[in-house]
């Protein structure tokens, strides 16, 4: 791992030809990006309805529907009425139009003085008053066309024009906005207000609004990145290396994205602002650990040779919690790649990239910079950071938080009962959480497309559109009054409900002609009574009127529903009662379908709860199994698992209070929060492994730990909490969101690092695989000593990580007859001597070396030392004091077992030795 981690600074010119041509190939994909802004990434794959849609689209048309808003204080006139035409049959032109549905071409059916007229509502442009009168008169009459294509007030109007999607075409949105703006463009100066509404334009606009934040986020993230590392680093040079880092970064990202053909979305918009901000995280960790390697080092030696020992310093500090950081990251990002929804499975893949190339590119760069150009003056340690100060150690604005937290830290029930409290409180929040999928709700309220969009409802109805349709197995099904009255029946419990804004169906125009037939008599508004009655009335309309609402065989009716409704949890509970209400209407003989882009764009919103939790208890699972591999301890995984817990109940928390819906954005939120916060838990608790082995002090440890990661942690959780509220200026609503609830989740997550998790280390004593693995005893320690008796390898250097290391010196006494103690040495170099002072004389006893045990009956019971121990040559030894033992050794039953059982032979073996001693004084005081 060591020579990983310093492959750059040892091999500065291979590193650099390896990112040079690393970034050269990756730049090569740059121009292969696209955009991919589509309703259908907002879809899941797996949606039920997706089938039924499709046939149902192909058969009565595209719900694929755009808008064209137009108002005029005086719209009937010639010349409006004139450029409202000429608009009509330019958007007929069009190659990628279905249908255009407008005043020109909808059937108007009307008593005449007992003769029934059937007419479009205007057959071209009337030339007086006396016509357009009268064509006002038709429009504002039938209740097919007031709220569909005139307002009541006779004021707006619109042109609804049906979109075949053509799927070859990655830009088809932007072509078909462009178009229809160009089609409508020579005519619009005739209106006060025209504009157009519908897929194109909201993909169009989505656009438009990821470039602006691109542009935009990007130097803000810079400039917070800058700032937080010169404040609490007090290094402007330091903050160069994570802006190289993050630019390569993200030309590696972006380059494999053009590779691999991943589009840029909504949400990977956001790549760039997090890779400057969450790259600079372990940069920044990296520069204070190099800092803090200047202050130990030779500040007579060569300038080069001072930052080589600090880098190496750096890398012997950091080397498995930045491997083990990389990776939590890493995964907190591509555990949302198990989503249904390609919005955020594209997202999980380019963020997942994104910060995988910076982990590869800063283990390469930053030590090869700072062997060239690290600063060679510290400005964070007034004095060594392992003194037995070390709350002294730190200064300014840092030092002031830690000694807030440290306080805190001293009442731990308080602590414990508070972090549960608020844990129980948020939990209970986060329930009451809604879901939302909506694209409108992705924009905040004052953007122009939301304002057109409540425009469009306010004078006619929404611009959503889903289908209703109705299948029977018998022929002419829908020409049976029954049936056709069940079709009235939906319609009239749609307009009661007041939540969706229209509906029509054939029995809409079937019960118009009744109206008619009846004197314009408004309760005859109703589906005629016989069948001979229904294909008379039908003989009013052309095919081209009802292909929308009939099958040519009359088997299948679609009903068109038309709504305002963006917020998804409204919109589920509105179309679950009506979906239970139109089976009831329909009965057991029809088949019934409730299908539309729109349904199925909300029904995705489901499953981002479902995916949410499984990303959420995936990724806690792993990052569980790696540090309770890590830590050889299952309590160990544990406690990495509970201070990032923590985070995630106040988002959730959070999001229940202020009524922040789960969306696209909000729901990649968890698990990116864990993947990051587990940062600083780490580094934590790899440090706190460190400073155990140095005294046996575990709360002077646990300070230690914390002025060594204060200023990483703090520094870190502040740049990413104000990265994240850089988020905040996007135009779209969802990062905004995703913004604030990541910055609320950094500093939850410092707050829980600094406090909860110093509380929880003080129970336990953690000792890391890559100490285990770098543990450096003579083999004859382990095969001399009966205290390792049965125990593997793995198991012996364990124990010995688990007790408290000493150096000693020859002549130096260890143990001093007479003293009380319950310490057991064992002797891991040098040589020892057990001496006996009695009568004024020295009696030599014994001697001890490598693996040699003494105190061992003072280990078992607190007694009066009986003789000296002092050392013959330089040396190390293990002290094993009973009560600390009992403490390290909860997390690991096994192994206190296997000890307790062989200090009972050793015990064992010395009472019968003694016993034979005194069997042999006692026969040779009979013989003489």
């Amino acid at each position: 791992m060591q020579n990983l981690l310093t492959f750059g600074a040892r091999h500065r010119l291979i590193t650099l030809i390896i990112l040079t041509l690393v970034t050269a190939l990756c730049a090569t994909g740059l121009d292969k990006l696209r955009i991919d802004t589509s309703f259908d990434s907002l879809i899941s794959d797996n949606d039920p309805t997706k089938i039924a849609y499709e046939t149902i689209k192909d058969e009565f048309g595209s719900d694929n529907t755009t808008m064209i808003y137009v108002r005029s204080e005086n719209l009937w006139t010639e010349d409006r009425i004139a450029a409202l035409e000429e608009m009509h049959y330019a958007l007929e032109d069009l190659p990628f139009v279905q249908r255009v549905e407008s005043l020109f071409n909808t059937r108007s059916i009307r008593d005449r003085d007992g003769m029934i007229e059937s007419s479009t509502v205007l057959d071209g442009v009337p030339f007086d008053a006396s016509e357009m009168a009268d064509a006002k008169a038709r429009a504002l009459y039938s209740p097919l066309v007031v709220g569909n294509f005139i307002s009541e007030d006779g004021t707006v109007t619109a042109i609804n024009v049906s979109i075949e999607k053509d799927p070859t075409d990655p830009e088809f949105d932007r072509h078909a906005f462009e178009a229809m703006n160009a089609a409508i463009a020579p005519y619009t100066d005739a209106f006060d207000e025209s504009f157009q509404v519908g897929p194109p334009r909201v993909n169009e606009e989505t656009t438009v609004s990821l470039f602006a934040d691109f542009s935009r986020l990007i130097p803000l993230s810079l400039g917070v990145l800058i700032v937080t590392i010169v404040i609490f680093l007090r290094n402007g040079l330091a903050c160069i290396f994570p802006l190289l880092t993050s630019a390569l970064s993200i030309v590696f990202a972006f380059g494999l994205m053009g590779h691999l053909g991943i589009p840029i979305n909504i949400l990977s918009a956001m790549v760039p602002s997090l890779v400057i901000v969450i790259g600079s995280t372990e940069d920044t960790h990296m520069l204070a650990s190099y800092l803090q390697g200047l202050g130990g080092g030779d500040a007579d030696a060569k300038k080069s040779e001072r930052r080589r020992a600090a880098t190496f310093f750096m890398v012997r500090q950091l080397g498995l919690p930045l491997i083990l950081t990389s990776v939590t990251t890493t995964l907190g990002f591509s555990a949302n790649g198990f989503a249904e929804m390609e919005l955020i499975r594209d997202f999980s893949y380019s963020a997942s990239m994104a910060i995988a190339a910076n982990a590869v590119v800063t283990i390469l760069t930053i030590p090869l910079l700072l062997t060239i150009f690290g600063p060679l003056k510290s400005r964070l340690h007034t004095h060594n950071p392992s003194s037995e100060t070390p709350e002294e150690d730190l200064s300014g604005i840092v030092g002031a938080i830690l000694s807030v937290f440290r306080r805190i830290v001293e009442k731990p029930k308080t602590v414990i009962a508070v972090s549960a409290v608020l844990f129980v409180v948020c939990t209970a929040f986060g329930f009451q959480t809604k879901v939302s999928n909506d694209p409108i709700a992705f924009f905040k309220s004052d953007h122009p497309l939301v304002q057109n969009v409540e425009q469009l409802a306010e004078d006619l109805s929404g611009m959503e559109i889903f289908y209703i349709n109705l299948d029977s197995t018998e022929d002419f099904a829908f020409r049976q009054p029954e049936n056709l009255r069940k079709l009235a029946a939906i319609k009239q419990y749609i307009m009661a409900d007041g939540r969706f804004d229209n509906a029509i169906s054939i029995a809409d125009h079937l019960s118009m002609v009744n109206r008619e037939f009846h004197g314009s008599d408004p309760a005859m508004m109703t589906v005629p009574d016989t069948p001979e009655l229904v294909n008379q009335y039908l003989l009013f309309f052309q095919r081209g009127d009802l292909e929308s609402y009939i099958s040519a065989d009359y088997e299948r009716a679609n009903m068109v529903v038309r709504h305002n409704i963006h917020n998804s949890h409204d919109l589920k509970l509105a179309v679950a009662d009506l979906t239970a209400k139109v089976h009831e209407i329909a009965g057991p003989g029809l088949r019934v379908h409730l299908v539309g882009q729109n349904l199925m764009i909300n029904n995705a919103a489901e499953d981002l709860i479902a995916a949410q939790v499984q990303s959420v208890l995936l990724l806690l699972a792993v990052i569980f199994i790696m540090m309770s591999l890590v830590y050889t301890s299952v309590i160990g995984g544990l406690l990495s698992l509970i201070p990032n817990i923590i985070p995630i109940a106040v988002i959730f928390g959070v999001m229940g209070i202020f009524d922040i819906p789960l969306n696209p954005g909000t729901a990649t939120v968890a698990v990116i929060a864990i993947g990051i916060a587990i940062d600083d838990t780490i580094h934590l608790l790899s440090t706190y492994a460190h400073e155990s082995r140095l005294t046996p002090d575990r709360m002077l440890a646990i300070r230690r730990t914390q002025t060594h990661q204060a200023i990483p942690a703090i520094s870190t959780s502040v740049a990413l909490g104000a990265g994240f509220l850089v988020l905040m200026d996007s135009n779209f609503t969802i990062i905004s969101q995703f913004g604030m609830l990541s910055a609320i989740a950094m500093i939850a997550a410092l707050v829980a690092d600094l406090i909860v998790t110093p509380v929880l280390m003080s129970f336990v004593r953690l000792v890391g695989l890559d100490e285990i693995l770098m543990l450096r005893v003579g083999k004859s320690v382990f095969e001399n000593s009966p205290l390792f008796d049965g125990m593997t390898p793995y198991q012996m250097r364990k124990t010995v990580l688990l007790s408290e290391t000493q150096p000693f010196k020859a002549g130096d006494r260890l143990v001093e007859q007479g003293t009380v103690g319950d310490d057991m040495i064992m002797i891991l170099s040098g040589q020892v001597v057990v001496t006996l002072d009695q009568n004024g004389k020295t009696t030599r006893l014994a001697e001890r070396g490598p693996g040699g045990i003494l105190g061992e009956i003072g280990f078992v019971q607190e007694q009066e030392r009986t003789a000296n121990v002092d050392a013959v040559t330089d040396g190390e030894m293990l002290v094993f004091n009973a009560e600390r033992v009992r403490r390290n050794m909860l997390l690991y039953p096994h192994i206190a077992s296997k000890l307790n059982q062989n200090i009972a032979r050793i015990l064992g073996a010395r009472l019968a030795a003694t016993s034979q001693r005194l069997g042999q004084f006692e026969e040779a005081g009979k013989t003489s």
